[in-house]
């Protein structure tokens, strides 16, 4: 509450341009939430296997990125599930 979604929209923005630039990740769509659920966005990435996965997940520019989110979001305010189908 209270975030400009302009601000949201940047973050997802960037996250989007994270493809083909961080090996392992295939893709990722993200968007702000169009109903009344209990966050703001959400993402899906879609990554080459566990290893790419880590790689992401420290990546410098993913980081970065999530630490531009926290400074709008609180930890307890974020939920992430890894999951291979």
């Amino acid at each position: 509450e209270g975030t400009p979604h302009e601000r949201i929209q940047d973050a997802i923005d960037r996250l989007k341009a994270l493809v083909g630039v961080i090996p392992g990740l295939r893709s990722l769509e993200a968007g702000i939430d169009i109903g009344t659920g209990n966050f703001d966005f959400g993402l899906i990435a879609e990554l080459d296997d566990r290893a790419a996965l880590d790689a992401f997940s420290t990546d410098p520019r993913h980081l970065d990125i999530a630490m531009d989110i926290l400074t709008f979001r609180e930890p307890k305010d974020i939920a992430i599930l890894d999951f291979e189908h």
